[in-house]
This record gives C-alpha cells, structure tokens and sequence, in this order.
C-alpha cells in the first residue's frame, strides 16, 4: 500500500522541492500551504505522515499543531517538523508537541537524505502502532465474547 504524505509549506519551491523527492520514494503526495489548509485535507483524506513548515500564514505550524493534538485520531499520525527556525528557543517551543522528528532546511543533498530517512522511520512507527491498535481491539473482542 501506498502511503499518503502531506507536505504543509507556504513556500512554493520548498513544497515542489519536496514533493519531487517524495514522488522519487513512490509516495502519494498532497500538499497544503498553510494549517488551515491541511487541517482541511487530513478530515478528507486518509493521511499517513505529515510535513510541516513553521511560519506560514493564515494559519502558522504552531497554531495547526495546537488545533490537530485535540483530536486524539491524529495521534496515530507522525509529524516531522521541517523549518528554517534553529535557535534552541525556537526548537523548545516545537518539542511542546507531540512530534516525530524535525529537520533543520534548507534540505540540501545530505538533509534530502536524511529526510527520506526520517520518513521511512515514522512511516514504519505509524504502521505498528496502527497494527498494535487492531490486535489490541482484537483481543478486547475476543475478552469480551469469552467473558460473557
């Protein structure tokens, strides 16, 4: 199965940037340049990872990740932050969320690989926390049929 990434990035280049070295790893790719934007997409669509800039406007990566932690659904959903912001009080602030990684642009050749790197490791998290939640569901059934 195909997973499906959101690039979240207010920067036409960077989004193109990006979505070129995903498609080369056969992902299905959407893109949003603003929160607002992906929050639209992720209640339409079946999201496996998300991308996320920063400083966007209407609605910037703090805002988008205050709004997305309120439902508990997207827990299950990796987010690899990718920003130009570096400073340690830029990078706390960041790590208040509930993240999977983050990465420091401009993503030259070495940062392109470690990207895809990051990705395929959240992409594998995502894929068994989701299977530990089946076999858990699973076993509460079966709990459930023997005790009554």
């Amino acid at each position: 199965m195909i997973s499906t990434i959101l690039v979240t990035d207010d920067n036409v280049l960077d989004n193109a940037l990006i979505k070129n070295y995903l498609f080369a790893e056969r992902y299905n790719i959407l893109s949003a340049l603003n929160g607002r934007e992906a929050l639209d997409l992720i209640e339409s669509r079946n999201i496996d990872l998300i991308l996320l800039d920063m400083i966007m406007p209407v609605m910037n990566g703090y805002e988008f990740m205050r709004e997305f932690t309120k439902t508990p659904y997207y827990k299950e959903i990796p987010i690899i932050i990718t920003s130009s912001l570096d400073g340690s009080e830029n990078i706390e602030k960041i790590l208040q969320y509930e993240i999977f990684d983050y990465i420091i642009k401009p993503l030259d050749h070495i940062n392109r690989l470690i990207l895809v790197n990051k990705i395929k490791s959240a992409l594998r998290y995502r894929n068994a926390v989701l299977s530990l939640n089946k076999a858990t569901k699973l076993i509460d059934k079966q709990a459930n049929i023997i005790s009554s």
